[in-house]
């Protein structure tokens, strides 16, 4: 509830906030609308005719390099910053921007970024996402750091992004502050009675990147010790022939994807490359031990592995030895289940978030 000196903050958000960026605005916004007053959530994002044109500009026979031009090039960015500057016109009655991700120029002023990562994180950790050329790249690089410099305060989600701010960027650590990410439900889930069926789990759309392939290669090893395994996969658009492997597809149902976590005994989220993996604060907030690898804000996640194990990027036999551990091991397995929906509900909650968010945001209006 807002108080006698809350900041009013616009939301800035390119897409639709209720859906947009895995739901994150929209429940960010409703968190700091709770502790101060949300008066508006602007969309800058591309739609119908504008969202053709920029898919056509943008092109590629990959889908992959295509989706990466249309979210990430030069075009996109000036097309979201003059959407920016567009939809601004008429907007009043606030006190204090907020962005929620992005990369774009004419925010108001004063205004302060919730990231995930920047541009130079995702070069070096999955350059697929940036497939530039070296003009743009330049150019893009040099609005990127001057969006960041004239920020009042930089939010982040991980450690990592805090790093890359200071050491790729320039910016003072003084006007960072890492303040996490939340659980992305209207009310938690009741974490339900771990099973005893050697069921693994892993949901991501974005398989290799996630590391789908080394899992596959490390459940092969998981079968040839434990045969009745079995490895559920949601979100994968590829198909999968492999003993003891079921895919799924995009499942966009809660209570599909709450049955599939009750029939799991361990989700796996191997990611070569993760600003911040949600998903795994939905996992253990159903109660669903978890393995993860330890890059970017994983360890962060877990508890730096205090609430799930962490296995080295890339290397299926790490991995395979991580989920047996928690297949054959009971008493261990129902440890991790029990750590991981309190340390969601004591650290992971975008409530939680939104306080971390709080001093700076005071800050900014009062100064």
């Amino acid at each position: 509830m807002a108080g006698p000196h809350s900041p009013r903050i616009l939301g800035l958000v390119a897409g639709e906030p209720d859906t947009a960026l895995s739901a994150v605005p929209r429940y960010l916004l409703d968190a700091l609308d709770r502790q101060f007053e949300v008066t508006g959530r602007l969309d800058y994002g591309f739609h119908g005719a504008q969202r053709l044109a920029v898919a056509a500009a943008t092109f590629r026979p990959s889908r992959a390099t295509w989706r990466a031009r249309f979210n990430t090039s030069r075009l996109s960015q000036r097309l979201l910053s003059s959407n920016l500057r567009r939809r601004l016109q008429g907007a009043a009655g606030f006190e204090l921007a907020l962005q929620v991700h992005g990369w774009v120029e004419g925010q108001p002023r004063p205004y302060a970024i919730y990231v995930d990562q920047t541009r130079l994180m995702a070069d070096r950790g999955w350059p697929e996402w940036m497939p530039l050329t070296r003009g743009e790249r330049d150019d893009l690089l040099r609005r990127e750091a001057a969006m960041y410099r004239e920020a009042a305060h930089l939010f982040v989600m991980g450690v990592p992004a805090r790093h890359s701010l200071i050491s790729d960027y320039g910016i003072d650590g003084d006007g960072i502050t890492v303040v996490g990410g939340g659980l992305s439900f209207d009310s938690p889930p009741a974490p339900a009675e771990l099973t005893d069926e050697p069921t693994i789990l892993f949901i991501g759309r974005d398989f290799e990147r996630k590391g789908g392939e080394i899992l596959l290669r490390a459940f092969e090893l998981v079968r040839s010790e434990l045969p009745g395994a079995t490895l559920q996969i949601v979100g994968a658009d590829r198909r999968i022939d492999q003993p003891g492997v079921t895919p799924h597809g995009k499942i966009a149902s809660r209570e599909a994807l709450a049955e599939l976590y009750r029939r799991a005994r361990v989700f796996c989220l191997p990611s070569l490359y993760e600003p911040y993996g949600l998903v795994l604060i939905e996992a253990m907030a159903h109660g669903i031990p978890c393995v993860g690898t330890e890059v970017q804000s994983i360890p962060e996640i877990l508890d730096q592995g205090r609430a799930g194990p962490l296995v080295p990027p890339g290397d299926p036999q790490a991995l395979a030895r991580g989920l047996l551990g928690l297949l054959t091991d009971h008493e261990e397995a129902r440890r991790y289940a029990q750590i991981g929906p309190r340390w969601v509900r004591e650290n992971l909650t975008w409530d939680q978030v939104a306080g971390r968010m709080a001093p700076a945001l005071r800050s900014i209006v009062e100064s």
